[in-house]
């Protein structure tokens, strides 16, 4: 099969890359960034594009010339940036999107996979139960609202113009690459791998994290399935941890880690949601998470200790502040 990723080089794109290699497949990637330390490893093997997905003419020679059977579309403007500027938000992350979908659909792309969120969601009580894909979406931020949008728009795109649409709405993710977003839990490992003393605030609400691995290989099975029986799929483990305990499983695998918990507050990022139920992808798709979140952190640490240099930590650059 022939795939085209946008983002390839991104967080979870260049994860992507390296699976749908790794299995054969034809693979195209379309970003505007240079290869990212994961996706370099299979830089040889992928046919690249350079270009900005917001320019509809970028986009559309990339999949004439590529021809893919089918798009995973992973470009996206994360949660601080969309805040800071919400034009840029939803340019890149609706905007963009709808480039792609138009040249699927002039081309004759058979299917489109692409990142939703989570956040589509919006903040939740705790205790509401499980949230799965029949939960009432109310995004809170713009991050959250470019999301839902995409949805909404891509839904139409299946209907009127024949290009079948798929969205992942994924947990937080951790894992290799993560150079962008300096997140709570990677800033966290980061800081225990390079010996950086901080303070993490007391943020007493749980969340949920998914590897970059387990993630990537979701959009994965929702691209190359034959048939994909609905257009929404949540991705995560239903694990909930605080991030007290989170310290914990860091500190279990870097013992000499100086990490220190400071007073309650911070965790912007990290939004109060029901632990996820993933029945409807593990039934569709037979996907399921690999790794818990503690077994996350532990490769997660592994990698870093086994690439210095391929990452870099900024302890200025905190996420909640």
């Amino acid at each position: 099969m022939r795939v085209l990723v946008t983002g390839g080089h991104g967080f979870i794109g260049s994860h992507v890359l390296g699976q749908l290699v790794e299995a054969g497949h034809a693979v195209g990637c379309f970003d505007v960034a240079e290869p990212s330390p994961v996706a370099s490893v299979v830089a040889n093997e992928v046919e690249q594009y350079r270009g900005d997905v917001t320019d509809p003419y970028d986009v559309y020679d990339a999949v004439t010339d590529f021809e893919p059977d089918r798009i995973v579309h992973l470009v996206s403007l994360l949660s601080r940036a969309c805040e800071r500027s919400p034009r840029n938000g939803f340019d890149v992350n609706l905007g963009g999107s709808i480039s792609v979908l138009e040249a699927a659909a002039a081309t004759g792309v058979e299917r489109v996979v692409a990142a939703s969120s989570i956040s589509s969601y919006g903040s939740l009580p705790l205790d509401d139960g499980p949230l799965d894909e029949t939960v009432v979406q109310q995004p809170r931020n713009i991050y959250g609202l470019t999301k839902y949008a995409l949805e909404r728009v891509g839904e139409s795109y299946q209907a009127r113009r024949g290009v079948e649409f798929v969205a992942l709405e994924p947990v937080h993710g951790l894992g290799p690459d993560r150079l962008r977003g300096n997140v709570e839990d990677a800033f966290v490992v980061k800081a225990a791998v390079s010996g950086t003393p901080i303070t993490v605030p007391r943020v007493e609400h749980p969340f949920e994290v998914v590897y970059v691995e387990d993630e990537a290989a979701a959009f994965v099975a929702a691209t190359l399935a034959d048939s994909v029986p609905h257009s929404r799929y949540v991705v995560g483990t239903g694990e909930h941890v605080t991030l007290a305990r989170f310290l914990t499983y860091v500190r279990d695998h870097v013992p000499d880690a100086e990490l220190r918990t400071g007073a309650a507050g911070g965790g912007e990022e990290i939004e109060a949601l029901p632990p996820t139920d993933t029945t409807r992808i593990r039934t569709d798709l037979g996907w399921k998470p690999s790794l818990s979140i503690e077994e996350a952190v532990a490769a997660y640490v592994e990698w870093l200790r086994e690439n210095p240099e391929k990452w870099s930590f900024d302890a200025e650059d905190t996420p909640w502040e």
